[in-house]
C-alpha cells in the first residue's frame, strides 16, 4: 500500500469516526429523558419580595413592651426587628408596608391600649412581639377588634380563628427536652422562678430563694454533679480528704423568670465547673440571653441545651429549598444593615444595631399578613384572617424560617428539637463587635 492509499484510508476513517460519533450524539440528545422532578424552590430565593394585589397605604401594626433593661415582655425586642427586614424586602419590589409600633409599657391594660391605637391607625393586622401576660391580652383585645395577630414569642389563650403562634407547642417542647435528656437518670432541676415541664422529672431540686446567693446554689449544684467535692465536717480530723458525692448528677434542668437571670444562673454554674449538660428549657433563645450571658463573661458552648424549631443561621449553608430561604433572609439582612436610612421599629436608632438579632419568625409574621392581603387584594382585617386561613407558607413564599400553615392556631408546621449553643461566628450577618457570640445549632433529625 503506497502513501497515497494509506492517505486515503485514514481519511475515510475518520470520516466514519466522526458520522458515528454524531449518531451517537444525536441519539443521546433525541432520546426520551425522565422528566426531572423540579425542585421547589428556585436555585436561587430573591431577596426583593414581590406582593401583587396588595393595597396601597397597607399597614401592620407591632406591639412591643418598650425597654433594654430586662422588662418582662422585652427579651425579643431586637429579635423583633426581622419585621423591618420583611417590610425592606417588599419595598425593593416597590410595595409599601409600614409597621407603627405602640408600647404596651409591660401591662395587660396597656396591651390593649396598643392594640386600640393601632386599629384606629387602620392596620391590616398585628404582630405581638412581646410575651407573658400582656402578650395574651394583646391577642384578646384584637381579637375583639377582628384585627387578625400572629403571636411569634407567645402562646394565645384560646385563640379565635384569626389569632395565630408561631412558637413551638408545648407538646413539642415537651418532646423535644426528653430528646435532649434521653439516658439521663439523675437530673438536677435548679430553679430561679422560671416554668418548669411537666416532662422533667428530677432526682432534686435547688431553688434559688433556699440559698443565700446564686454562688451558694451554684456550688451546692457542682457538689450534687461531682464536679465539687462534698464538704468536709467541721470536727474532720486534719488530712481528711474530700469526697465526691456517691451518684453525681448527669444533667442540670436550669429554669429562670427572665433570659438574663437564666444567663446569671448558667454564668454561675460555669464559675463553677459544672461540666454535665445544662438543659435551658425556656427563655434561652432570645437575644436577651446571649447578651447577658456575654456580659457576665460566661461560655456558650456544646454543654448548653435547650429547644428550637429546626432552623437558625446555620441553615443558610443547608443545599436545600431551606437553605436557599434561609440564605436570602441574612442576606436581606445585610442589605438593610447596609443602607443608613433602614431604621427600627420605634424608629429610633438604625436597623443596623440589631441586625445580629433579627429573626425569622418576625420576619416571616410580616410576609404572612403581607402575603395573605395581596392574594385577598384587600387591606380589611376580615378579609385578610379569612385569606390566611387557607394559606401555608415555605421559603418559595419568602420564608426564612420553618414552613407555616395558617390552617391552625399553632401555625408552625415542624417540631421543636435540641439545640445545641456554639460561639462560632458563621459570618452570613454584618460584623459587630458588640454582639454576643451565641449560635444556637439544632440536632441533626433522626431517620
Amino acid at each position: 500500500m503506497n502513501s497515497r492509499t494509506k492517505l486515503l484510508t485514514l481519511i475515510i476513517a475518520g470520516v466514519v469516526v466522526i458520522a458515528a460519533a454524531a449518531i451517537v450524539l444525536a441519539t443521546t440528545l433525541h432520546r426520551p429523558k425522565e422528566v426531572a422532578k423540579p425542585d421547589p424552590v428556585a436555585a436561587t430565593v430573591p431577596v426583593a419580595l414581590d406582593a401583587e394585589g396588595l393595597p396601597e397605604n397597607f399597614s401592620i401594626g407591632v406591639v412591643m413592651t418598650f425597654g433594654s433593661s430586662g422588662e418582662p415582655g422585652s427579651e425579643y425586642n431586637r429579635a423583633a426587628q426581622g419585621a423591618v427586614v420583611a417590610a425592606h424586602r417588599f419595598a425593593q419590589d416597590g410595595a409599601d408596608v409600614a409597621l407603627p409600633t405602640q408600647n404596651d409599657s409591660g401591662t395587660e391594660d396597656g396591651a390593649r391600649a396598643a392594640v386600640r391605637a393601632l386599629a384606629d391607625q387602620g392596620v391590616s393586622g398585628i404582630v405581638v412581639a412581646s410575651t407573658g401576660p400582656q402578650a395574651v391580652a394583646a391577642a384578646k383585645a384584637a381579637e375583639e377588634l377582628n384585627l387578625p395577630v400572629i403571636l411569634p414569642y407567645a402562646e394565645p389563650v384560646d385563640p379565635a380563628p384569626s389569632t395565630w403562634t408561631t412558637k413551638p407547642s408545648a407538646a413539642s417542647v415537651e418532646g423535644a427536652l426528653g430528646a435532649a435528656l434521653a439516658g439521663k437518670t439523675r437530673v438536677l432541676l435548679v430553679n430561679d422562678g422560671g416554668p418548669v415541664p411537666a416532662s422533667v422529672q428530677p432526682t432534686q431540686t435547688f431553688n434559688a430563694g433556699d440559698f443565700e446567693d446564686l454562688m451558694a446554689l451554684a456550688q451546692a449544684a457542682a457538689v450534687q454533679t461531682g464536679d465539687q467535692p462534698l464538704p468536709l465536717a467541721e470536727d474532720a480530723p486534719e488530712g481528711t480528704e474530700a469526697m465526691n458525692v456517691a451518684e453525681p448528677a448527669d444533667a442540670v434542668v436550669v429554669s429562670a423568670a427572665t433570659p438574663q437571670r437564666l444567663a446569671r444562673l448558667v454564668q454561675a454554674l460555669q464559675s463553677r465547673n459544672v461540666s454535665v449538660p445544662l438543659v435551658l428549657p425556656d427563655g434561652a433563645s432570645a437575644p436577651a440571653f446571649a447578651t447577658a450571658l456575654a456580659e457576665l463573661d460566661g461560655t456558650a458552648s456544646g454543654q448548653l441545651v435547650t429547644v428550637a424549631p429546626a432552623g437558625g443561621d446555620g441553615t443558610a449553608l443547608q443545599q436545600d429549598a431551606q437553605g436557599r430561604g434561609m440564605s436570602a433572609f441574612l442576606s436581606a439582612v445585610r442589605l438593610a444593615a447596609g443602607e443608613s436610612t433602614v431604621h427600627n421599629l420605634t424608629v429610633d436608632a438604625p436597623f443596623s444595631g440589631d441586625a445580629w438579632a433579627a429573626d425569622t419568625a418576625s420576619h416571616d409574621a410580616v410576609v404572612a399578613l403581607v402575603r395573605a392581603a395581596a392574594t385577598a387584594e384587600s387591606g380589611d382585617p376580615a378579609e385578610v384572617s379569612a385569606m390566611l386561613r387557607t394559606m401555608s407558607f415555605g421559603p418559595g413564599e419568602g420564608m426564612g424560617g420553618p414552613a407555616l400553615n395558617f390552617s391552625q392556631s399553632n401555625a408552625l408546621a415542624v417540631e421543636a428539637v435540641p439545640a445545641y449553643a456554639s460561639p462560632q461566628d458563621l459570618g452570613l450577618r454584618p460584623a459587630d463587635e458588640e454582639a454576643p457570640r451565641l449560635v444556637w445549632v439544632p440536632a441533626p433529625a433522626t431517620p
